[in-house]
């Protein structure tokens, strides 16, 4: 790599060329996505006691499926930083991109959920035990990436961000088993092979769009972390 090509803002084509190639993947994956999502909307029948209000757990399940994903693969690159030093550089990138995404899912899974128990619940919040246990995985989420930003000294940075994402992983059965843990007015879980509560029409468009959604994620990430391994090559170069 060009040091001082580095220095001059000029990011080296090794990076540049595979964010222009996943920025393409990413226009394909939204088109396969807009395709779920037009089956959702328009093939599926609606809920005999939901109405048309049940489509959206076309969204809400898709990214609380992600949400979870991503949170638990950041944590296994965070045991990596702490089991691998001499690698560590690489896998903190990828640990911190990871929860990023699963920061972005955490709150989208709590707004969908909460646009869907308004009509359905009556209000929007509840302090029921999958929110709670939701809204503290996002909350923890939010303090890695603070935690981080306000952390100046690299090594201290990656190790705290390490723990904080093994610990956030932690929170991901507690959420996912929740409602079958503790007395909860959320659904029970959707595919459980005694109780499971889906058509066979709407468990096929709901992995679709899950897959759909996966595939964008997949993209995002790709893109996500080679801006990270930009910004702190640069950032090294500088001497910052």
């Amino acid at each position: 790599m060009n040091t001082k090509e580095t220095l001059e803002n000029k990011i080296p084509l090794s990076i540049t060329k595979p964010i222009l190639r996943w920025n393409i993947i990413l226009s394909l994956f939204t088109i396969f996505q807009i395709f779920c999502w037009f089956l959702a909307l328009f093939w599926v029948a609606s809920d005999t006691d939901q109405g048309n209000v049940y489509r959206i757990i076309f969204v809400h399940v898709p990214v609380a499926w992600c949400a979870f994903f991503w949170v638990f693969t950041s944590a296994i690159f965070a045991f990596l930083v702490i089991l691998k030093p001499k690698n560590a550089i690489i896998y903190d990138r990828s640990s911190y991109t990871s929860l990023e995404l699963g920061t972005l899912f955490s709150f989208l899974t709590l707004i969908s959920g909460s646009i869907w128990g308004r009509p359905t619940w009556g209000v929007w919040w509840d302090w029921d035990p999958r929110l709670t246990s939701s809204l503290v995985m996002f909350l923890v989420c939010c303090g890695y990436l603070i935690l981080r930003h306000f952390t100046p000294d690299l090594k201290t940075k990656r190790n705290m961000s390490a723990i904080i994402a093994i610990i956030s992983a932690v929170n991901v059965p507690i959420v996912y088993y929740s409602v079958n843990l503790w007395r909860s007015l959320h659904q029970p879980q959707t595919f459980v092979e005694k109780t499971q509560n889906a058509s066979t029409d709407i468990s096929l468009v709901l992995f679709l769009n899950f897959l759909a959604m996966f595939l964008l994620s997949i993209s995002i990430y790709k893109i996500r972390r080679q801006a990270v391994s930009a910004k702190e090559t640069l950032d090294l170069a500088r001497g910052e």
